[in-house]
């Protein structure tokens, strides 16, 4: 790779990361790693670049360092053995890696809950169709019952009604039946009176007769 190494080891992860800011902005340099160490909370920061440009980062880092109490120590390598540059960036690497199967078993785990909650909203979108299913299901066969016993209600209406108005035939034809009975009594009794009259007046006819007759003989 030729280019040189710099680290600098300060206390608490914080200064660590204000630190390698300073540095990324004070130099063009390559930000190696942030390696927390075992113990007394100690963080190396690691940076690669041209050797100027690493010598000016790591000077401007240990001056906020030193001047933030947080400074422990820092080197400089011009041209560091290939071995131990392999060593730093295949650490990385694996560093790298080990982020990434983090992050993919993070995205993976976000998948899988993410389609759990598909799942679960899918069966409960399912519930509630079914439910409003069987809501309108029962609401149809509710006013399908209501239609229903309208229906009857209406047809007792009209055989009553017929009811009445097979009475009302029947009492019209006695009332018929009686007028006409009564019509021929009242026929009958004036043929008859019609009769009687006849026969009295034939009788006085008779009678006037024979006294008249009565009356000649006698003279």
């Amino acid at each position: 790779m030729g280019k040189s190494l710099g680290t600098i080891e300060v206390v608490g992860l914080s200064s660590a990361i204000v630190i390698a800011d300073t540095m990324a902005k004070t130099a063009n340099i390559d930000i190696n790693d942030l390696e927390i160490t075992k113990g007394f909370g100690f963080v190396t920061v690691k940076i690669f670049g041209d050797v100027g440009a690493v010598k000016a980062a790591i000077s401007a880092g240990k001056t906020m360092a030193i001047q933030s109490g947080s400074y422990v120590a820092s080197n400089v390598i011009a041209r560091p053995n290939q071995e131990i540059e392999k060593k730093i960036l295949s650490f990385r690497d694996k560093k790298d890696n080990k982020v990434e199967k983090d992050n993919n078993k993070s995205t993976i785990k976000e998948d899988k809950k993410e389609k759990d909650s598909e799942t679960v909203n899918n069966l409960d979108n399912k519930k509630d169709i079914e439910l409003d299913n069987k809501e309108e299901l029962e609401k149809n066969i509710d006013n399908s019952k209501e239609t229903i016993e309208e229906s009857k209600k209406e047809e007792k209406i009209i055989v009553e009604e017929n009811k009445i108005k097979l009475e009302e035939n029947k009492s019209d034809k006695e009332a018929y039946k009686e007028s006409v009975i009564e019509n021929k009594s009242s026929e009958k009794k004036e043929e008859t009176k019609t009769s009687t009259s006849k026969n009295k007046k034939k009788k006085n006819n008779k009678s006037d007769k024979v006294t008249k007759e009565s009356n000649k003989d006698n003279k």
